[in-house]
């Protein structure tokens, strides 16, 4: 019985490590896109800048 607790407990731990894991990934690959974003309006101000 005592086995079978210790392994429950060390799957919901490696569920909620991969969770977290996940959750990094995205927000980070979130972060690179709103800095690609940032960086792609402000290649069209400057664009609309020099024309003006």
């Amino acid at each position: 019985m005592e086995f079978a607790s210790c392994y429950d407990q060390s799957a919901s731990i490696f569920a909620s490590t991969m969770f977290l894991n996940i959750t990094a990934f995205f927000l980070i690959m979130a972060a690179f896109a709103v800095a690609r974003l940032v960086t792609i309006s402000g290649e069209g101000s400057v664009d609309r800048l020099q024309t003006a």
